[in-house]
């Protein structure tokens, strides 16, 4: 699969969207919310299972004004490509992280170019059946009064929403390091330990941001409309984070 996305949108948000319109051939008012997005994109447009497909819609984009971005689906990051990290510590000049692949990594803080925070998001269904005896009118007339009462059983749908917090680093000559929240032993952290693993991946990202002066940072994924607006309506933020995460982050690579 080929995404095609724009980003660094500049100027009027109606101008923008009848152009956009006429390149994808919807109206105006569709295309409205993939041009008015905060921070000037990227804000996916279409997906392609063939690359010359791909490669003519961000060439018509071009020809209209936009700044498209491509990406190859298959080529991008991903788990397989990633540095995920176990444990960490900071140094004077690095962070030097243990992956859980037992690598041994250290990052200088000047390398890091962005600190892209987020979260994944994870929607559980839990289904309740409880059974109740209820009067049955119909029940009592038919049995002379002997039955008065019927079962019945109800199946109510309870969904909760668990979010998985994380930050990927992007530095010089390296693979994406990606800390995640649920996966990080903070034993390392010493006397900076916090009381809850929130507090303790909050202080991390926190000094993270701190040492890496020139990084840029982004924390527009943390939340569902925050991945909503860049994915687009054809795309589920649960299933297609690390498309998002791909769009966001090369985009801002772009711009270094």
């Amino acid at each position: 699969m080929h995404i095609v996305a724009i980003h660094k949108l500049h100027g009027e948000a109606q101008v923008l969207a009848q152009k956009l319109a006429q390149v994808i051939g919807v109206t105006a008012y569709e295309a409205r919310a993939r041009v008015s997005i905060p921070g000037g994109g990227p804000a996916l447009i279409a997906s392609f299972a063939a690359c010359d497909k791909a490669v003519e819609c961000a060439s018509r984009l071009q020809e209209a004004g936009f700044t498209p971005l491509v990406i190859d689906a298959d080529q991008m990051e991903s788990d397989h490509n990633r540095l995920i990290v176990g444990r960490l510590s900071f140094t004077s000049e690095a962070l030097d992280v243990v992956c859980q692949d037992e690598q041994t990594v250290s990052v200088p803080y000047t390398d890091i170019r962005l600190l892209l925070r987020g979260a994944g998001i994870l929607t559980m269904t839990e289904l309740a059946t409880s059974t109740k005896k209820k009067f049955a009118l119909g029940r009592a007339v038919a049995t002379g009064g002997l039955m008065m009462r019927k079962k019945v059983t109800t199946v109510t749908a309870n969904t909760t929403q668990d979010r998985q917090p994380f930050c990927h680093l992007y530095a010089k000559d390296q693979p994406p390091v990606v800390l995640r929240q649920a996966e990080i032993d903070y034993s390392t952290l010493g006397e900076n330990r916090q009381l809850s693993r929130d507090a303790n991946f909050t202080w991390i990202c926190t000094e993270l941001r701190r040492r890496c002066e020139a990084a840029q940072w982004d924390d527009r994924l943390q939340t569902r409309p925050g991945l909503a607006q860049v994915l687009g309506p054809a795309f589920d933020p649960e299933r297609h984070l690390d498309i998002a995460i791909a769009l966001v982050s090369q985009s801002l690579l772009s711009e270094i």
